[in-house]
């Protein structure tokens, strides 16, 4: 009797979990979409093809104004975390680069990427003005700069030629190093941070599945997802998967008990999990609370397929929703998930879950967080 109470108990516990967790899982986390991090001579030596914008106050502007001068021409998203960085890097070298003689113009991408965060980007610039003029991206950019994504870094020299490009968040030294070729210091050893590779021709930077979601299902190198294994929901579910293939060719009841409490474990670390990635995401998105700020630009945007962030979101989420249905199942089936038809329903269900945990890595391999 005192051990079916227990049961019972156990049960009712896990049923509470999971529905709890179901609720927070509606709000997954948002990552800081951005290029990952390369250097790239693609440009040098090509002269600035010509084009004309207007800056955000409305004033037009054209490649005239980048005549006879070195400039820095910065491609950022207002709600973008990782450019808000780079942002406060060039603000810190502002000093320096106007004593050499280096202008830098901002390019807002939220016309083109995110038309309906401009407004918001407007309420952002008026509130916490930069010091650098900021001019709005038309599609015309693209191939103007042979523009991938945001944030990304050109140099432009005084002869109107490109010199190197920096794509991603670059350390705020390397900044400095392409800056210092540009202002006439020299030739820059422009080498990409030990951490990343230099792709050439622009593969590998755009990431190949944005417009294509589905490609995110096709295996990542292991390079790439390994990381994945450090966080601790995840190595949880991976666990969790060896235990359910154990069960698969040989029946066991403390196996499968101890799966199941790996998977409510997985579960409730996931709610830590999102609740801290859905506060950083909203840090730098306004003055508002960072919870609700970071909660309501992820709603906003949470079906833009061809954006990397979304897509690692939705992944995310439906990876959530798998595992938190799941736990349900088991509490629900109790030993009866040993029977040869659910044993095979729950595995294949199971590895389908890996399959979108990969995925959602393969993305999040593209998505700097720093």
């Amino acid at each position: 009797m005192r051990r079916r109470k227990t049961d019972t108990c156990r049960r009712r516990w896990q049923a509470l979990l999971a529905a709890g967790t179901l609720a927070i899982a509606l709000t997954v986390d948002r990552a800081a979409a951005a290029l990952i991090p390369s250097v790239s001579q693609d440009l040098r030596g090509r002269p600035l093809p010509g084009f004309e914008s207007q800056t955000l106050e409305g004033q037009p502007f054209s490649s005239r104004d980048l005549v006879g001068k070195p400039v820095i021409v910065n491609f950022f998203a207002s709600w973008c975390p990782v450019c808000s960085m780079e942002l406060k890097d060039l603000q810190t070298l502002q000093p320096d680069l106007r004593q050499r003689g280096v202008s830098v113009i901002e390019v807002l991408v939220d016309p083109v990427e995110t038309p309906d965060t401009v407004d918001a980007a407007r309420q952002q610039l008026a509130r916490n003005p930069l010091p650098f003029p900021v001019v709005m991206m038309v599609p015309a950019f693209r191939d103007v700069f042979g523009y991938e994504g945001f944030p990304a870094t050109y140099f432009v020299k005084a002869d109107g030629t490109f010199s190197t490009t920096l794509f991603g968040y670059q350390p705020i030294e390397q900044l400095r190093e392409v800056a210092s070729e540009i202002a006439g210091g020299g030739a820059a050893t422009t080498t990409a941070p030990p951490s990343s590779s230099v792709p050439s021709a622009g593969v590998g930077r755009h990431p190949p599945w944005e417009k294509r979601p589905l490609l995110a299902l096709v295996p990542a190198p292991w390079a790439q997802w390994h990381p994945l294994l450090v966080h601790f929901p995840i190595a949880l579910l991976v666990l969790e998967a060896v235990f359910v293939c154990a069960l698969l060719v040989q029946p066991n009841e403390r196996v499968a008990h101890s799966s199941t409490w790996l998977l409510g474990a997985a579960v409730a670390s996931l709610v830590p999990t999102i609740l801290t990635g859905i506060r950083d995401a909203g840090a730098d998105l306004g003055v508002d609370s960072p919870f609700s700020a970071g909660l309501h630009d992820r709603l906003t945007h949470l079906f833009r397929l061809e954006s990397s962030v979304s897509l690692h979101v939705l992944f995310g989420l439906a990876l959530t929703l798998m595992a938190v249905g799941r736990l349900g199942w088991r509490v629900w089936a109790g030993d009866r998930i040993l029977r040869a038809g659910q044993r095979m329903a729950f595995t294949l269900l199971t590895l389908l879950g890996l399959w979108v945990l990969f995925g959602g890595g393969q993305v999040g391999g593209g998505i700097s967080h720093r």
